[in-house]
């Protein structure tokens, strides 16, 4: 427990981790403050969007009429259908408009379903009217609607919201990615592998320390600061939105699609997004302690350790997620968000996976250079 003691007292006392926490809790802020400046921009995107629908579909109503006009009226019994739609489609865009401009947020979403369900019904009379929306993306939308009515909650920007579940699901995606998990295991595990650098580490070797409690000192050091760092980010950003944020009776139920356009609910998902994130920092640490102890060299570990992030980004973000692989979880929010469910398998080979490089850390630390 000294050890411990010991290695958590090198690293308070290093400016970068404090810095590093400080930094965290700034950014969440920012992020929080920037999503309270979008309200007022998201509504206006919103009403835009409607009433470039709205400018699409009085535009092919105005050239039916105008065809109806030259045929006359009861010649074309079709056009005269597509225009009464197109009118009813039109009224409901301005029920809609009307809605997000007095912020009912629940009528809004049914009067949205209603304005779908018209414009996939215009869109099948007349084949040569593309709605500005596809087919699917209106599917979805409706599934969606009818989950958050179900639920009685306003639907949300994903990236500019400051309800408390959804903005928690932000700073999941923003900071617990690959640069994020890249940065903190810098700040955190280098006044370990600089003791190579400055050949400290032979005073370590000098103690009556054997190899197995030296490296099990070191990763829980270094691993229970990289908790303390995740907790704090979380913490950060439940505190701020739950104070400054919007009121929901149960924020937590808020529904997200998963990959499979499943749903899973905001408490779900940060309830998994946890026990991942914290289980794949262990796995991370182990890494970062087996690299140190295998290279030792501060520089060379930190190129090496960036490879690794970089290629297994660009192995994630060509899509191949895998949730019973545990490094996919470098990008903790995509890899929640393949399943609505725990992955037991990824979640057991990350446990293995650690106890791995810890033994393999534990068998490069018997170097007889370092040894009296």
């Amino acid at each position: 427990m000294k050890s411990i003691q010991y290695e958590w007292k090198k690293l308070w006392k290093s400016k970068a981790y404090i810095a590093l926490i400080v930094i965290t809790m700034l950014i969440i802020a920012g992020l929080f403050y920037r999503n309270v400046v979008y309200q007022d921009i998201v509504k206006s995107e919103k009403i835009e969007t409607v009433q470039s629908q709205s400018t699409w579909i009085v535009s092919y109503l105005s050239r039916d009429r105008e065809l109806l006009k030259e045929t006359g009226e009861g010649s074309n019994p079709d056009l005269e259908e597509s225009i009464a739609l197109g009118s009813q489609l039109n009224g409901k865009l301005q029920d809609l408009l009307a809605a997000i401009q007095e912020d009912e947020h629940i009528t809004a979403l049914h009067v949205e379903n209603d304005v779908y369900a018209l414009a996939m019904q215009y869109q099948t009379m007349s084949d040569n009217k593309s709605y500005p929306i596809s087919k699917v993306e209106m599917e979805d939308e409706i599934t969606l609607n009818n989950e958050l009515l179900k639920k009685k909650l306003p639907k949300e920007d994903l990236g500019a919201s400051i309800q408390p579940a959804v903005f928690m699901k932000q700073v999941v995606q923003y900071l617990f990615n690959t640069f994020g998990f890249f940065i903190v295991i810098v700040v955190i595990g280098t006044p370990i592998v600089r003791e190579f650098d400055d050949n400290t580490i032979k005073l370590t070797y000098g103690l009556p320390v054997s190899p197995v409690r030296m490296i099990m000192t070191k990763w829980i050091s270094i691993t229970l600061s990289g908790i303390c760092w995740f907790v704090i980010a979380l913490l950060s950003a439940y505190a701020i939105s739950t104070i400054f944020g919007t009121e929901e009776t149960n924020p937590y139920d808020y529904p997200f699609f998963t990959e499979k356009m499943a749903f899973i609910t905001a408490g779900d998902y940060l309830q998994q997004s946890i026990i991942l994130g914290i289980f794949y920092l262990l796995l991370l640490m182990s890494l970062f302690v087996f690299l140190s102890f295998l290279i030792k060299n501060t520089l060379v570990v930190h190129i090496t350790l960036l490879i690794l992030f970089v290629c297994n980004y660009i192995v994630i973000r060509s899509g191949i997620i895998f949730p019973f692989l545990p490094w996919v979880y470098q990008e903790l929010d995509a890899a929640t968000l393949q399943s609505n469910g725990i992955s037991w398998t990824g979640f057991l080979l990350m446990i293995v996976f650690t106890g791995v490089l810890l033994l393999l850390a534990i068998r490069a630390s018997k170097r007889r250079e370092y040894r009296r």
